[in-house]
């Protein structure tokens, strides 16, 4: 399922436009959650989009803050300031030369190339010592993904790098209003500290099977004249 352009077809202004008011609604419920347990002075979001969480995370105290996604965003479409975005391929190794307080990397990692995947969490890993991290299900609609995976199959690259899972946000909001269901659906706790980490299960969200389950819209019958 999903849209097989490329990403810088599929990634223009009406996309990001959708894009920026559905992060921002959910990240109103997240963030203050995310701010109570951390408390974290910077953050960093890899595959930001148009910076809405970040923009929610600036309203909540969080002054240093940059973002990172594919140089086809532009810049009109930021919620946040030009220069704390970095455009960067997200298939590529990315080196900020600095660590952050938190990493997001909200639905945008199954866009990358499988076999780029553990070059994403590597860079990630690298960035801070907590990271929320969510990426699309196997036949979850939406986009040109190119890796959809099960929570699981993440958890178990961000391991090797001493990251252990905490499905510790799922049952927060899981039906919370104005959380979408991809976030509520997708999104992992991972903590830098090298011990066990919790089974991930693979979640399927009651609103994911609604959307799957609705009937196709079927173009209108051709009604023909006759004399």
């Amino acid at each position: 399922m999903g849209d097989l352009r490329e990403p810088a077809a599929y990634f223009d202004t009406a996309y990001f436009g959708w894009q920026g008011d559905s992060a921002e609604r959910s990240a109103r419920v997240v963030v203050p959650l995310v701010v109570a347990r951390f408390a974290p002075s910077s953050v960093v979001d890899v595959g930001c989009g148009s910076g809405a969480w970040l923009k929610v995370f600036r309203e909540h105290g969080v002054d240093d803050v940059v973002g990172v996604d594919g140089p086809y965003v532009q810049p009109e479409a930021l919620g946040i300031e030009r220069a704390e975005f970095v455009g960067h391929d997200l298939g590529e190794p990315l080196d900020l030369d600095r660590e952050f307080d938190l990493a997001i990397s909200l639905e945008a990692a199954h866009y990358v190339p499988e076999e780029r995947a553990v070059t994403l969490v590597e860079s990630i890993a690298a960035l801070a010592p907590v990271v929320l991290f969510g990426a699309a299900i196997p036949h979850q609609p939406g986009g040109p993904g190119r890796n959809r995976q099960w929570p699981t199959w993440w958890a178990e690259l961000f391991a090797r790098h001493g990251f252990r899972a905490q499905d510790w946000l799922r049952p927060l909001v899981w039906e919370r209003e104005g959380v979408d269901w991809w976030y509520a659906q997708n999104t992992i706790l991972y903590l830098r500290d090298g011990a066990a980490g919790e089974a991930v299960l693979p979640l399927v969200h009651p609103g994911l099977l609604a959307e799957v389950a609705r009937p196709p819209v079927r173009p209108p019958r051709r009604r023909f004249l006759h004399p």
